[in-house]
């Protein structure tokens, strides 16, 4: 019975426990059963919410990039950088291979030592930070994320403290890796991380705090920037020097330690002197453009919009953030000076005005291309500021007149050098028009002299026999001279510039622009052709490729004769003895040419000089921007031009203008204009195509001989200046708009 009733008990116990395992069995499978429904609805949470299966693109990353404009070098013809663009960002994509070694290795040495054997995730170091959230046991110079994930944050910008985001970054960075290699990786989070002072990537961290190209900086130095982006404020080395030197060493021993430099090499980063620019940062805080600058970017804006089709504000945003790369064609030397002349009052030659007038200025290459702007007296103090150089459209006068009246005249062989006109007036509606500025007529004169003393009563003759569509349409057509009115209704009249007076004495309806003016001079320094100006040569997107490129080819507009009479006659503007523009002459440069033309609006409210050398083209303009008369002694646009221009023609070879076409020297007649004949006692010598020369003067002469090149005009000093309270332009011009008919 003993034997028994230990069986019985050992049953018992045997049943006890055997159901314990088959509670312990069910609670297993149900455990089981529960996660695999909760890994069931984890996995459908995870993929219809949370999107695991997501890519991110490192194609076409849509961040903003910032635009560079350079400028050619003259000592090393090289473009180098003129101006950063100001943006809400600093960011320049560089590529991988010109991302120094030490800039790799000292970003996965303290980000993520492990990256290049993990598949986009970190699972140890995940697996750390996830227990460090609840029990601070670990510690360590890296967090739980690599750079795969951090990568991502920094093109989604999702940076939220959720476990769903989390899991979905996880997914994001495995299905990177899968993508892409480490290295497209690495070059991508290189280019996209933040390292404050508005520096997005190495590119611009490297230019920011160090003044240099990332290819040029040393180990410390790279160090310092990795250093920064951990906490981009409290390393920030403006801020805290010491804070980003600690931060720098920290690094610098994770690179040792992982074996990727040297003992040498650790030695000396960390005893390397780190000379910060803290300059670049508050010129880019706070940058002031130069006029040229205000002006490429319009045009680069103005042909986007033109020749690509988008809206201008679609063009500005490309321009603003997008990493353009303009090739300008400034001359930073000239730019430079044109600015500082232009920054000072005390610069300009005195008037009698209470306050100084307003001043621009353009200059210009032989063919179009820009390489100085100046839009206004004093110092710029912003961006894109209003630049009379290019946006102010005024009144230009007399300086119309080689482009108008005397250039369609010789074009067309309707007058020579010498062709005599009547120096008088025409009736217009009643009453004789025009005036002279000198207050009388002179009877029969050459156009010659017409040109010298700037008369207004040959060129209206000229314009009206030529007729004023025809000049319009050159002008406008030929010339790029887009501000002039074809035709325009205002409050029930019709204003247009297609008109004696306008053509003529360059009273127009809107005016024109001193760059306007420049490019239709251009063709009197280079025999005859005509390239839109230009400030940029190519504009590249950040990747290289071309968006823009102008077409600089000079077209012919006039006969290479037509452009060596006229630039002749426009030097006797300058050198001739009743030249209005005396002023210009070189004094200190003895060998370079100068041609031009002065212009006036009525009484002095706009004043100008257009002067050309075998180098450059020069447009002058003075004013006040609300229109008053400019009292004045020496008249100042000419004095202006020589003062600005003078200096940059220094060490310049002396030279004369080329002799363009078939033309000829001839000795004239001053009495007749026909070509001197035996019996001619006062001559002159004057310059005629080949295929149009005046007869032979037939008429005879009395005995007085007057020498034309030593004839003074009366009313200047020994030095060629106008004599204090004299004119020397066309006070008589008129700045009004004609009105040609009422719009019934």
């Amino acid at each position: 019975m003993g034997s028994h009733k230990k069986r019985s008990v050992g049953s018992r116990i045997g049943a006890v426990f055997a159901n314990i395992g088959r509670v312990i069995a069910a609670l297993i499978m149900v455990g089981i059963i529960t996660g695999c429904i909760i890994a069931a609805v984890l996995t459908v949470y995870i993929l219809r919410y949370i999107n695991a299966d997501e890519q991110i693109s490192l194609d076409n990353l849509d961040m903003q990039y910032t635009t560079i404009i350079y400028a050619q070098s003259k000592e090393t013809g090289e473009y180098e950088e003129l101006q950063r663009l100001q943006t809400a960002v600093n960011r320049i994509w560089v590529d991988y291979d010109d991302i120094p070694q030490y800039m790799k290795d000292a970003t996965i040495a303290i980000e993520d030592k492990r990256f290049w054997e993990h598949n986009g995730v970190d699972w140890k170091r995940t697996f750390g930070a996830f227990v460090n959230m609840f029990i601070p046991i670990y510690s360590g110079t890296q967090g739980g994320s690599t750079i795969h994930q951090q990568l991502i944050k920094n093109i989604t910008g999702d940076n939220e403290v959720r476990i769903e985001r989390k899991v979905q970054e996880i997914f994001r960075a495995l299905n990177l890796n899968k993508r892409y290699s480490k290295e497209q990786v690495l070059e991508a989070y290189l280019n996209t991380i933040f390292f404050s002072n508005q520096s997005y990537g190495v590119q611009a961290a490297a230019n920011t705090y160090f003044g240099k190209d990332v290819s040029e900086l040393s180990l410390a130095e790279c160090a310092s920037i990795i250093g920064i982006t951990n906490a981009p404020t409290a390393y920030n080395p403006f801020l805290y020097p010491e804070n980003n030197k600690k931060r720098q060493e920290q690094i610098l021993f994770e690179m040792h330690d992982q074996g990727m430099i040297t003992d040498e090499e650790y030695e000396d980063a960390v005893n390397e002197k780190l000379v910060f620019q803290t300059e670049i940062v508050q010129e880019r805080i706070a940058p002031v453009y130069s006029y040229f600058v205000d002006h490429v970017i319009e045009e680069v804006i103005d042909d986007l919009v033109e020749e690509k089709g988008y809206t201008y504000e679609r063009a500005q945003q490309m321009v603003n953030s997008e990493g353009l790369r303009i090739y300008a064609t400034v001359d930073t030397q000239m730019q430079d000076y044109v600015t500082e002349y232009y920054s000072d009052v005390s610069n300009f030659p005195p008037v009698g005005n209470a306050e100084y007038p307003q001043s621009a200025c353009v200059i210009t290459d032989t063919n179009g291309k820009i390489l100085a702007l100046a839009g206004g007296i004093g110092e710029k103090k912003g961006l894109r500021e209003f630049s009379r150089a290019t946006q102010a459209l005024r009144q230009c006068g007399s300086s119309i007149k080689p482009i108008a009246a005397y250039l369609q005249a010789i074009e067309n062989d309707v007058a020579t050098w010498s062709t005599m006109y009547e120096d008088g007036p025409i009736q217009l509606n009643g009453e004789s028009w025009p005036v002279n500025h000198y207050g009388k007529y002179l009877g029969p004169i050459t156009i010659d002299e017409a040109i010298q003393r700037s008369t207004n009563t040959i060129p209206v003759k000229l314009v009206e026999l030529l007729t004023p569509r025809r000049v319009f349409d050159f002008l406008h057509d030929k010339l790029g001279m887009e501000s002039l009115v074809d035709r325009k209704v205002v409050n029930g009249q019709v204003l247009t510039d297609v008109d004696i007076f306008p053509m003529a004495l360059g009273g127009l309806t809107m005016g024109i622009s001193p760059l306007e003016m420049a490019g239709a001079y251009q063709i009197y320094a280079n025999g005859g052709y005509y390239t839109e100006p230009y400030a940029y040569t190519t504009v590249t997107d950040a990747d290289g490729n071309v968006i823009l490129e102008k077409d600089t080819t000079p077209r012919r507009v006039i006969s290479a004769e037509t452009a060596t009479i006229v630039n002749k006659l426009m030097q006797r503007v300058v050198y001739g003895p009743y030249g209005t523009g005396s002023g210009a002459r070189f004094q200190q440069t003895p060998g370079i040419t100068v041609a031009g033309k002065t212009g006036t609006t009525d009484e002095d409210k706009d004043q100008w000089f257009m002067g050309i050398t075998p180098y450059y083209v020069t447009a002058i303009w003075l004013g006040f921007d609300e229109p008053e008369r400019i009292i004045y002694g020496n008249y100042p646009p000419p004095l202006i031009y020589r003062q600005i221009m003078e200096p940059l023609h220094q060490g310049l070879e002396p030279k004369d203008f080329p002799i363009w076409g078939e033309v000829v020297q001839e000795t004239y007649c001053t009495e007749s204009g026909d070509l001197a004949g035996d019996d001619c006692t006062s001559t002159a010598v004057g310059w005629y195509k080949k295929s149009y020369l005046p007869g032979t003067c037939t008429i005879a002469h009395g005995t007085e001989s007057i020498d034309l090149d030593e004839e003074d005009g009366g009313n200047r000093s020994e030095s060629g200046l106008r004599l204090p309270g004299s004119r020397n332009d066309d006070e008589d011009d008129d700045d009004s708009p004609r009105v040609i008919e009422n719009d019934d």
